[in-house]
């Protein structure tokens, strides 16, 4: 028996001290020293952090072992105390510290247990695992004062507390389903301390924490959310870092049939390549899923690093959609009497053709019909390839370039000379604003991802409309001082200090000395 085994231990370990001191303890009372011994420790460990487990565990553990001695020397084993029979107070007292002892020795199995478990290296610590164990170590205990200390018969105790526990059976049975739905999870372990998961009904998020009544997730906005381990153990479990941290998403888009499937496939493909929370790999894949009189439904599959980022990743990419999207939710909301949320969530979305491409580009808003007509006409178009330069970095634009299809890299060279890619461009997107407006050179690098059309406006015709127009200026100074904004600070964080791991420093020493591959000591 671990009790029997622990105090023979400490008794053989302290025996030569208690034999040297044995004079000096003759006329002091053991349980005096004994109390002050549990205070000390009580004070010693509020003074020790908790996250020092080990130093708390050998403190406790010093002493426990000198709380065995003085308990030995005062009653013999604690599994068989001798009291005086004829000094009732002396024997209460001499009973209250054998309980001490026994409590003690419960909280010392406890901490060994759990010091044991984070020796193996365990990713978490099941905090319900470690309830469970925990009261059923007490328990124990307290049955062994009852029964060692006390001298109670523990079968009629036994028998008793049979009809107690149909009593709070009954009364707690909710309670009691979420322990064992608790333990019963703990078992089988659908999901660990830090897993990302989403349950039946919506609810996801991270797990934060699992107790003895419920399991803890941390949602996307930050709030916990806490849910019973009875209800949570009836639901479908999704884990999403069962295999990897890696979340598969979907959103589905609804197109106007007048739409071709082909060129809306492509279309959301590109949209969704500019997103910076979408990952490049797997590539996003788009299906034509269902038709229905005048509209296609697609739904774009793309994934994100954690599931974390899959809403900033919808709404990334919704807002890429809709800079290529006609909005036909007010027109139907005057035609039908709709309200405009209710237009919008009925109609489709239409993909606008060429020739409206100033009604949807917002720094061209102060422009009457006739002079939008009249800058139409003289629009050019460029198709590009894939890996073609469209716009060198530090070279003058003499027109504004409207993304009408293909994706664009946009990168800029730093003043340490490194070239960073900056961020992507798609349908939708524009630049050469500022070459326009202020003559500077073009302030990044526009490469081709993929092939595609550009429409392009040249700057002869439009300085006569900005010289006239002193609010088409503003616009453009708006969105020029934007990017130009953005460029300063990717380039001011770009630039801050880089901390070398230690196989870039073993290539730099190697590099400095050409020892090529040879190995260090070699």
């Amino acid at each position: 028996m671990f009790f029997d085994w622990l105090i023979r231990v400490n008794s053989g370990v302290f025996a030569v001290y208690f034999v040297l001191f044995l004079p000096h303890l003759a006329t002091v009372d053991l349980s005096i020293i004994f109390v002050a011994a549990v205070v000390v420790e009580v004070l010693a460990l509020k003074l020790i952090p908790h996250a020092k487990r080990v130093t708390r565990f050998v403190v406790m553990s010093v002493f426990f072992s000198v709380d065995t001695l003085l308990i030995v020397a005062l009653i013999g084993s604690p599994l068989s105390p001798v009291f005086r029979p004829k000094d009732l107070p002396r024997e209460f007292w001499l009973q209250i510290l054998t309980c001490v002892w026994w409590a003690l020795a419960a909280r010392e199995l406890i901490a060994l247990l759990k010091l044991l478990a984070r020796f193996q290296k365990a990713a978490v610590e099941n905090k319900l695992l470690f309830d469970v164990i925990s009261a059923a170590v007490y328990v124990c205990s307290a049955l062994a004062m009852m029964g060692f200390v006390f001298g109670w018969p523990l079968q009629g105790l036994l028998a008793t507390s049979g009809i107690i526990a149909i009593v709070l059976g009954l009364a707690l049975q909710s309670t009691l389903s979420d322990l064992f739905s608790g333990i019963s999870l703990t078992i089988e372990k659908p999901y660990e301390l830090g897993d990302d998961i989403l349950l039946e009904g919506g609810i996801e998020g991270q797990v934060v924490e699992v107790n003895w009544r419920s399991t803890h997730l941390r949602n996307g906005a930050n709030d916990r959310v806490i849910i019973p381990n009875s209800a949570i153990a009836k639901m479908r479990i999704q884990n999403h870092s069962a295999g990897t941290k890696r979340y598969s998403g979907t959103l589905s888009v609804t197109v106007d049939s007048r739409n071709e499937v082909d060129v809306t496939m492509e279309l959301l493909k590109q949209a969704a390549m500019t997103c910076t929370k979408i990952l490049r790999q797997p590539p996003t894949k788009v299906n034509a899923t269902d038709i229905k009189g005048d509209r296609v439904t697609y739904d774009v599959s793309f994934n994100t690093a954690t599931f974390n980022d899959a809403g900033e990743a919808k709404s990334e990419l919704i807002s890429q959609i809709y800079k290529r999207a006609r909005p036909v939710a007010a027109k139907e909301a005057q035609t039908e009497s709709l309200s405009a949320v209710q237009a919008f969530t009925a109609s489709p979305i239409l993909f606008f053709p060429e020739t409206e491409i100033l009604d949807h580009l917002r720094f061209f808003d102060p422009l009457s019909s006739s002079e939008k007509a009249g800058l139409s006409e003289k629009m050019g178009r460029q198709h590009f390839q894939v890996g073609e330069k469209l716009l060198t970095q530090g070279e003058k634009s003499d027109a504004i370039h409207f993304v009408f299809m293909g994706v664009i890299q946009v990168s800029h060279q730093i003043t340490d000379g490194r070239t960073l890619e900056v961020h992507k461009v798609g349908p939708g997107d524009s630049f050469g604003q500022l070459s326009i407006l202020t003559g500077t050179p073009s302030p990044a690098s526009f490469n081709a991802v993929t092939s595609g059309l550009l429409l392009q406006f040249k700057a002869e015709d439009l300085k006569p409309i900005i010289a006239a127009r002193p609010e088409l200026a503003e616009e453009l100074c708006h969105y020029v001082s934007k990017m130009q904004e953005f460029i300063a600070s990717f380039e001011r964080s770009a630039l801050q200090p880089i901390i070398a791991q230690q196989h870039d420093l073993i290539w730099r020493v190697k590099s400095f000395f050409r020892l090529g591959d040879r190995p260090f000591g070699g």
